[in-house]
């Protein structure tokens, strides 16, 4: 009985963490304290960290756009009857948080503390339901930015787990990311009355997607670090061609919700985010990294 008092006293002072640390924006920290608590009831013994990543830590969050990207570190290994609870929470605070997707990985301890020496494969949720597994490495964008930027709610700090991430290793990957994920990303939406072609012509979210997306990498692979969505496209007003500065503010303009739009046609912006798509990846392959 007294174990668990501690255990919940501890958990309290979590959530008063949460609270008023001023990294995590305040409906962020009402979306987490109630998964907490909800997963701290259900499933008290389970979480041994618990942190945030992505535009979160980056200080880069748009509320209504961006999603919450965690990763949790678990005590053990997940049970059936252990995914099935998850499932309903995230399935619960998806229901009621339907603009903030809780997007994340569950990842044992041993796992995470041996990512250093191999691959490990991680149960992952997004847009509150299970997808399966996925392979997580230390070289990945994911685990970089975890290391670096990680915004701590639970447990030790992320630099504490020591990785020795190998940045020309990781720009290798995003290279290849570039040259594959992305490349077939343009062609499809290059395909006359294929879904990407009128994801282009009508959905926000694909312009978004696409031209901030490749703006990232190419930050990237000029600057050796990482940055926003909306950073990036700062970025790239600043060092491409003004031709291309209509549909880089169309893409932060939709990324960050604001109502009056650059273009008047929606069939000269899609052409116009899908030349740019195709300027970033060429300008991108010009540059050599050393494994």
């Amino acid at each position: 009985m007294l174990i668990w008092i501690g255990h919940v006293s501890y958990f309290m002072w979590r959530c008063f963490f949460i609270i008023h640390n001023t990294r995590v924006p305040h409906k962020v920290k009402v979306l987490l304290t109630i998964y907490l608590k909800k997963l701290n009831k259900q499933l008290p013994d389970l979480l041994n960290g618990f942190y945030l990543y992505g535009s979160i830590s980056l200080g880069a969050f748009v509320e209504g756009s961006s999603d919450v990207d965690f990763m949790a570190v678990i005590q053990r290994d997940l049970s059936e009857a252990d995914i099935a609870i998850l499932k309903q929470i995230h399935k619960e605070i998806q229901s009621s948080y339907p603009q903030m997707s809780l997007d994340g990985i569950y990842i044992t301890k041993e796992d995470i503390t041996g990512l250093d020496t191999e691959a490990k494969t991680c149960i992952y949720f997004n847009d509150g339901e299970i997808q399966g597994t996925k392979e997580l490495q230390k070289n990945s964008i994911d685990v970089f930015q975890f290391y670096n930027y990680g915004v701590c709610i639970l447990g030790k700090e992320p630099s504490q787990y020591n990785f020795s991430i190998e940045w020309n290793l990781l720009m290798s990957r995003m290279q290849d990311n570039l040259n594959s994920y992305w490349v077939n990303w343009k062609k499809r939406g290059e395909r006359f009355l294929s879904v990407q072609y009128f994801d282009l012509l009508f959905s926000v979210k694909s312009i978004e997607w696409g031209v901030l997306g490749v703006s990232r990498l190419y930050y990237s692979f000029n600057e050796q670090g990482i940055t926003s969505k909306v950073g990036a496209g700062e970025y790239a007003i600043n060092n491409v061609p003004e031709r291309w500065h209509k549909i880089i503010n169309e893409a932060m303009r939709l990324r960050l919700g604001n109502p009056k739009s650059y273009y008047k046609s929606i069939f000269a912006r899609r052409n116009d985010a899908l030349a740019y798509m195709e300027y970033i990846i060429n300008e991108s392959n010009k540059l050599r990294f050393v494994e």
